[in-house]
């Protein structure tokens, strides 16, 4: 019996040893490209390099599954999923078993123009090699950017369904379109121009020194900006939050509808449109231009009133 006991422990530890996952890591050179494109549990990387290059570790019994290939000057890296063997995952799933290791360094010689992200791959440890001119970014499916820092003349940052970022940018003109539930904090932000778009449960940290403010959203949004800015026009909807008390600036124009709220802090003019049960707090003592006020709330913010957090 004792001996049975033995046979079966061994064959035991034999078995969790041959499960045991095995990382390869291997160099796969590429052509010239000035997009990126990742989709997948990957964790990237971008770095400068002499030459167009990936560096790709991945677990052994996967490798034969990714994809690593540039079409139409973008680099596209993904795992094709409906190719892997049903008896390779079922190495991942059982119970204390660790994730499966999918990350690429990506070395590029010149500046990129796009990066697109989607299905939980994550981009960090990245240095600022984005093209002078114009560079987007375009997260979704749970996927996230860390710690970005960006200069560029024109930025656009699209982030959709769970997707998160985070970013330090210096440009002149800046968009950031936001749906399902996302969230981006922009840690600074100097730029002429910042348009701020908000759908669907998204969720906003933003700290800019700007020239023209714009904040627009729709759905249960919600926004908290600081710095200082020439002008701020915002145009807040359903119920959504947006908290702009500590963003400085002379003149604003408000339109708001349904019943969201705004703090603002015009401090020289303030123009307004109100309808439909939505409540604008504001500070300082601004000459108020009135274009329209209906079933809405407009009065002095507090310093009791507790500021909105996220």
């Amino acid at each position: 019996m004792k001996k049975l006991i033995i046979c079966l422990l061994f064959g035991a530890l034999l078995l969790s040893t041959g499960a045991r996952a095995v990382t390869r890591q291997y160099s796969r050179p590429l052509a010239p490209f000035t997009g990126v494109e990742v989709s997948g549990q990957f964790s990237v990387s971008l770095v400068r390099g002499a030459d167009y290059r990936a560096l790709l570790s991945v677990e052994e019994a996967y490798i034969d599954y990714v994809i690593c290939e540039i079409k139409g000057y973008t680099l596209k890296i993904s795992l094709d999923e409906r190719k892997v063997p049903t008896e390779v995952k079922r190495q991942f799933r059982g119970k204390g078993t660790p994730d499966p290791v999918f990350s690429a360094v990506i070395y590029v010689p010149d500046l990129l123009q796009s990066v697109e992200l989607s299905d939980k791959a994550v981009l960090k440890d990245t240095e600022d090699l984005f093209d002078k001119s114009r560079v987007t970014f375009k997260l979704s499916g749970s996927s996230s950017a860390k710690s970005m820092k960006v200069s560029s003349l024109n930025v656009d940052i699209t982030l959709e369904n769970k997707a998160s970022g985070e970013f330090d940018l210096t440009c002149r003109d800046s968009k950031v379109q936001m749906s399902n539930s996302s969230q981006l904090r922009l840690v600074e932000q100097e730029s002429e121009t910042s348009t701020y778009v908000l759908h669907g449960s998204s969720k906003l940290t933003a700290r800019c020194n700007t020239g023209l403010l714009g904040v627009y959203t729709k759905s249960n949004c919600v926004g908290v900006i600081s710095g200082s800015g020439n002008r701020a026009e915002f145009d807040i909807n359903g119920t959504s939050e947006v908290d702009a008390s500590a963003f400085e600036v002379p003149d604003a124009v408000v339109k708001m509808s349904s019943v969201s709220k705004l703090t603002e802090a015009a401090y020289k003019t303030l123009r307004v449109n109100l309808n439909g049960g939505c409540t604008l707090y504001f500070l300082n003592d601004p000459s108020v231009t009135i274009e329209n006020i209906r079933s809405a709330t407009m009065t002095p913010e507090t310093s009791s009133r507790k500021s909105m957090r996220l």
